[in-house]
């Protein structure tokens, strides 16, 4: 696997392998921005078929969620952080839970139809490196949909506040926290044909929908 920066390694060690399964049931704001997210996706996602690789799937919470809104895909998930995917494969069925860095996919050339890359990209010491590794695993024509972090004032403010308060096991892990033009520009120049975006959350956040050209 590629070296993963040392901060995020340091992050995990202090994040709750069940986070976001326990913050969705538990934290109204928790609740209501990953809800508005899941519904968003949906849209995005459409008819999706085939084959599906979830990458930075955490305990799986957002990957279930795929799952219960598109009967049918199948579905394979991975994440760098070992004690949330052991939380995940006890918790769910019929998806393929794998520890894996993004920045060295182990799959082969041309594997998947779709690629979910969600709140995750900002969290990586190089972007540019796992969008080529998306690329690579994605079939002809596949598709990628990215949601991020945008780096507006706003979220800035709520960031910081955030992790002084429920969120405090993610301080330090925004380390490519990129503006939305410059990670669009970036998609575009791995390869992939932007075909639509949308901001949600009073533009904390973005969702970008791309093809493998």
């Amino acid at each position: 696997m590629a070296k993963v920066n040392r901060s995020l390694n340091e992050v995990l060690k202090q994040v709750p392998a069940d986070y976001y399964h326990r913050g969705v049931k538990s934290n109204l704001l928790q609740r209501y921005w990953h809800q508005k997210k899941w519904r968003i996706l949906k849209e995005f996602m459409g008819k999706t078929s085939g084959s599906l690789l979830d990458i930075g799937c955490a305990d799986g919470t957002t990957t279930a969620q795929i799952q219960k809104l598109h009967h049918g895909l199948k579905i394979t998930a991975i994440d760098y952080y070992q004690k949330a995917i052991k939380y995940a494969k006890a918790t769910n069925q019929g998806i393929n839970f794998l520890v894996a860095d993004a920045h060295k996919l182990p799959f082969k050339n041309r594997s998947f139809d779709t690629v979910t890359a969600i709140e995750v990209l900002e969290h990586l010491d190089n972007p540019e490196k796992s969008l080529l590794e998306i690329y690579r695993v994605l079939k002809n024509k596949g598709q990628l949909i990215v949601i991020q972090d945008t780096d507006s004032l706003l979220f800035k403010l709520v960031w910081w506040f955030w992790t002084k308060w429920k969120g405090s096991v993610w301080n330090g892990s925004h380390i490519n926290c990129y503006s939305p033009k410059k990670l669009i520009r970036l998609i575009k120049q791995t390869g992939f044909k932007v075909k639509q975006s949308k901001y949600t959350n009073f533009k904390m956040e973005i969702f970008i929908k791309a093809q493998k050209t």
